[in-house]
């Protein structure tokens, strides 16, 4: 059973953050910070928030869900005022109207400037304006920044979904053992992987499996196909588990014994050792580049430097690519709560390639990795039997 997900103090801390920059309120409109904010999981929904102590949110959001959104923001006990709305243009007067009540005619605004189109703010700076409000562009701030740093600091009970999502990860890799193997297509192997996260618990996977064999191991983001895996080949398995919302991710590369294999293998052993140099750099403190660094000077000793097309890593939490990112030129500094990617690889078109990585939660002390599904690139072993609750 996983521990109730609270948002307690949520709002006070953005609220802090739009004082901060001069907003006197804001329009929250992606889903997975309307979820971060309220609790609320549904698929229409936008939030308006006051930095005014003691005001609450105000969540507008269709019939669908006003029953779901009551129920949710109480379970995860937020202070949020449900407005349900019958059609598009009276969820955009509710907001307005509400914009109207935090800010007036003549406060400025925050905006999720990278979620909300042009069409989108338009209506609702028309709709603002009926209502009598101000939402022209010299009103408006961008609230963007400040809500991903803020998820950025995982609860306790974010961490215990995360970790859970990790574990499923884990089993379910050790369950298709038997389906890694020379004649094994890439769509059997990731439909295999899908269906054992799901039968250990996973809500869905992450974001679409890769499993990527022989030279498609080049492609970092290849799509499954029907290609058989040959003797001497690697295969690429870059995957995750969902649990209530939150995503871990995991790499790991297994080379088939055959002709040629020797040379994959020892690829794979580079970028391993790469990886573990970035893991052991991950500490609070340290500026993401750093680890992106350290990864870096290990492919550089094996003449692999260029053969790392992507930065090292990024956060993972309610979304699977977020803050704090982890590569050449992040300036984000590490910091408890953080839970980040450390995935270097090296991709040589018409050859293959070869990538591990790792899921680590950043502690005040360092670090604890999350993903312990064994590196090693030879095939795992035939599937062993696992409880859901293990």
């Amino acid at each position: 059973m996983l521990s109730p997900l609270l948002v307690d103090g949520r709002n006070s801390s953005f609220a802090e953050r739009l004082t901060a920059i001069g907003a006197a309120g804001a329009v929250v409109t992606s889903q997975v910070n309307v979820r971060w904010l309220t609790g609320f999981t549904g698929s229409a929904g936008t939030v308006v928030v006051s930095t005014e102590e003691g005001v609450p949110m105000t969540l507008v959001t269709d019939g669908r869900y006003a029953e779901q959104a009551t129920r949710q923001v109480a379970d995860a006990r937020a202070n949020v005022r449900v407005v349900e709305c019958r059609t598009q243009i009276d969820l955009r007067a509710a907001v307005a109207s509400a914009v109207a009540a935090v800010v007036g005619s003549s406060g400025s605004v925050g905006l999720e400037t990278s979620d909300i189109s042009l069409a989108d703010y338009e209506a609702l700076r028309s709709a603002c304006n009926d209502a009598g409000s101000n939402l022209a562009r010299d009103h408006v701030l961008d609230a963007s920044p400040l809500l991903a740093d803020l998820r950025r600091s995982k609860s306790t009970a974010e961490i215990e979904r995360i970790t859970r999502a990790a574990a499923i990860a884990d089993a379910a890799l050790a369950d298709i053992g038997a389906v890694i193997g020379a004649g094994s297509t890439e769509v059997e192997i990731r439909d295999g992987l899908e269906t054992a996260m799901r039968r250990h618990g996973a809500d869905d996977v992450s974001f679409a499996t890769i499993v990527a064999t022989g030279e498609n191991a080049a492609l970092p983001h290849h799509r499954p196909s029907t290609r058989r895996l040959q003797p001497g080949e690697a295969v690429v398995i870059d995957f995750g588990a969902l649990v209530d919302g939150y995503h871990s991710d995991m790499t790991r590369t297994f080379v088939v014994d055959g002709p040629g294999a020797a040379e994959m293998i020892d690829r794979h052993a580079v970028v391993r050792s790469a990886c573990e140099a970035g893991v052991a750099t991950v500490a609070p403190g340290v500026v993401a580049h750093e680890v992106d660094a350290a990864c870096r000077r290990v492919l550089a000793a094996a003449g692999l430097e260029n053969e790392l097309t992507h930065g090292v890593g990024h956060g993972v939490g309610l979304l699977i690519h977020e803050a704090p990112w982890v590569n050449a030129r992040s300036r984000d500094v590490l910091r408890p709560g953080d839970v980040v990617t450390v995935e270097p690889g090296a991709y040589r078109v018409g050859f293959g390639g070869a990538r591990v990585e790792e899921l680590l939660l950043v502690t005040d002390s360092g670090h604890l990795v999350l993903s312990n599904s064994p590196k090693e690139a030879k095939c795992p072993p035939s599937p062993r039997t696992i409880s859901r609750t293990e």
